[in-house]
This record gives structure tokens, sequence and C-alpha cells, in this order.
């Protein structure tokens, strides 16, 4: 917007320029109209310079299109009297006609640099859009590997508790095969105890049998 307003005030500025100048063509001298028309052309050309320079150092291209504009209103200011006398035409409609190009040449600069904004907007705009849709599909992936992460870790937990779960079961064994190696102990020991009662009972019977003999 601040372009559009600067357009507009420089398009309004040259416009009463030339319409002054009309005006004091009916009421003025010549002469002391053509000395006017020089001072205000050498006020121009030292503004357009004046920018031309600023536009060099700060290396701005707004800046050295008004720059330009100036120059040419200045060479314009410098040579109406002139282009009246040689196009033989009189100095009011001369006037006239130039401040419709000049109307028309900034109502086309406005145009131009409301249609540029508004393309920078619309890209701006169109760009975070971009930048939202690429963000989207990282927030998508972040959630999958955090769903992934937590599968996973799920995963390793139900194999670790399986794992101590064998482990114990494992521990568990040879405690029963111990007590079943104890049990198969104790009755070896039983067997032993009887075979050896049933010897001692068999050599108790033989001895009785040997005495009665005897007898």
């Amino acid at each position: 917007m601040k372009k559009i307003l600067k357009n507009s005030l420089y398009a309004i500025c040259i416009i009463l320029y030339l319409l002054i100048l009309s005006f004091a063509y009916t009421r003025m001298n010549i002469e002391r109209l053509s000395e006017d028309i020089r001072v205000f052309s050498g006020m121009f050309l030292v503004l357009g310079l004046l920018s031309l320079e600023r536009a060099y150092k700060n290396e701005n291209g707004n800046t050295a299109i008004t720059a330009i504009e100036l120059l040419v209103l200045s060479f314009y200011s410098l040579s109406i009297m002139h282009m009246t006398a040689l196009i033989k035409c009189e100095f009011i409609p001369y006037v006239l006609i130039s401040t419709g190009v000049i109307g028309c040449y900034y109502i086309l600069k406005v145009i131009v640099s409301y249609t540029k904004q508004r393309r920078e907007y619309l890209k701006g705009l169109s760009d975070i859009s971009e930048i939202v849709k690429k963000d989207e599909p990282i927030k998508k992936e972040a959630k999958k590997r955090s769903e992934q992460k937590v599968q996973i870790k799920n995963e390793t937990n139900k194999k670790e508790e399986k794992e101590t779960k064998k482990n114990t079961s494992k521990k568990k064994t040879p405690t029963k095969k111990s007590t079943s190696k104890g049990k198969t102990k104790k009755e070896e020991t039983k067997k032993t105890t009887t075979k050896t009662t049933k010897k001692t009972t068999t050599k108790k019977k033989t001895t009785k049998k040997e005495v009665s003999k005897n007898d």
C-alpha cells in the first residue's frame, strides 16, 4: 500500500504542477513564465540526481525509478517552449495532453504495483500452506516412529517376560530332579536295609536249624 500511495501522490503533484503552468500562461508574461519553468526544471534535475545517488548507495530499484521520472520531468519542462514552437501547437492544449499522458502512466504504474503486491501476498500464503503440508507428513512420520518404538518396547518386554518365565521353570526342574534323586536314594537305602534284614533272618534261621540238628 505504501508504494501505491507514493505513486498516487507523485501523480497528483505532477498534474498540479502542469495545471499551474497552464493557468500561469494565461496570467503571466511568457518570458517570466519561461524563467519559472527553467527554475522548476533545475529543481527536478537536482532532486533526480540526489535520488539516483540514494538508489545507487542503497541498491533500491523504486528510488531509481522515481529519479528517472524526475529527470524526465525536468527535461520535459525545459522543452515545453521549444516543442510548442516546433509543433506549432498552443501551450495550454500541449500541457493538457501531457497531463493526460502522465496520469495514464501513473495509473498503469499503480495497477502494476498492486498486482505485484497481490502476487507476493498470495505466494506468501501458498508458501505457508506448502510448509504446513510439509510439516504434516513429518509429524505423521514422527507419530509412526513413536508408535513403532512403543511396539518394539512392548515386544522386548514380552520377550523378557517369556525368558524370565523360562529361566524360572528351568530353575524349578532341577529341584524336582534332586527330590526324585533323593527319593531313589532313600528307596535304595530301604532296599539295602531290607536285604540286610533278610540276610540276618536267614542267617538266624540257618543257625537255629543247625543247633536243632546237633541236639
